[in-house]
Parts: structure tokens; C-alpha cells; sequence
């Protein structure tokens, strides 16, 4: 008889521990349509894997570059596009934070660090380490703040800084 209380004890202990690991805020799976500042339209899969670890593809068209000019007589830029492909593993953190403090975190609104891998149909490999502030609003809308390096592979090796802005269609 004391055997089985002994285990009916340890299963709900185990069963609370469980719950309460629940509990915990998680990044959750979601799909997006998005547009960068530079030009660009992509649909993403956001498969929340693991913990604060999600794994985001996206595939469309997206924005290779930017160019600015400036001189005495116009200001002008410039945006290019091609059709790529990207995988990029993310980090969500302080998604506690912001839930214990009544903040939202609804489309995995939080801050990240993400590494993503993008494959341009145009021969370029790019992998770029950032860090970022992501954010829900409204129903269905979100926009990603991001700072890092864009570290381009192929065809030739070559470093740039990178900020980027994302706004996009949640659902």
C-alpha cells in the first residue's frame, strides 16, 4: 500500500513539475507574408521546435542590396530583387519577461537572435548573424526590427554591416 502511494506521489510531482514547465511562455509555429525596406516579398513557416528555439524558412523574392546616391542635384535609391530561398534557426528570449509584466506576446513578439541562411536563385550565399526586436500588433500585422552582418559567401567573400525592417500579415 505504501508502495503505491509512494508512486502515486511521484507522479504528481512530476505531473505539477510538467505543468508548471507548461506554463512557461513559447514561441509558437505561424505563418507570414512580408516585405522588407529594401524590396522584397516573402512567405515564411515559423516551426517552433524546441523551447525559445524556433526554425523560420521563408521563400520569395528578396532584397539582395540597396544602393543610395546623393549628390548636389537629387537624392535617389535603389533596390535589388531576386527569387531566394532561406532557413534561419532562432533564439526568442525575455518572452517571460514580457508576459509577467503584461506586455504581448502573441506572434512571438520578442527579442531574438537569429542566424539566417539565404540562397538567392542568383548565385549568392548569405549568412547573416542578427540580433532583432519582433512585434505583433493589431490582429494579424507584426514588424521585425534587425541589426547584425551579412556575411556574403558566394560568389565572392565580402562582410557588410546590416539593419533591416520587416513588416508583414500574420496568420
Amino acid at each position: 500500500m505504501q508502495l503505491n502511494m509512494k508512486r502515486i506521489l511521484i507522479g504528481l510531482v512530476a505531473l505539477m513539475a510538467a505543468v508548471s514547465l507548461e506554463a512557461q511562455v513559447r514561441p509558437v509555429n505561424n505563418h507570414t507574408v512580408s516585405t522588407t525596406l529594401g524590396a522584397g516579398l516573402e512567405y515564411a513557416f515559423e516551426w517552433a521546435f524546441a523551447g525559445p528555439a524556433t526554425l523560420v524558412g521563408r521563400i520569395g523574392y528578396a532584397s539582395k542590396g540597396m544602393s543610395l546616391v546623393n549628390n548636389l542635384e537629387s537624392f535617389s535609391w535603389s533596390a535589388t530583387m531576386a527569387p531566394a530561398v532561406s532557413l534561419e534557426p532562432r533564439f526568442y528570449f525575455l518572452m517571460d519577461w514580457r508576459d509577467a509584466h503584461g506586455k504581448y506576446t502573441r506572434g512571438n513578439s520578442a527579442e531574438f537572435i537569429g542566424i539566417p541562411v539565404m540562397y538567392a536563385l542568383s548565385g549568392e550565399l548569405v549568412v547573416s548573424p542578427r540580433v532583432g526586436v519582433r512585434r505583433a500588433f493589431e490582429k494579424h500585422w507584426f514588424h521585425e526590427f534587425t541589426a547584425g552582418a551579412d556575411l556574403m559567401c558566394l560568389p565572392v567573400y565580402a562582410a557588410t554591416p546590416h539593419v533591416g525592417y520587416r513588416i508583414g500579415f500574420l496568420f
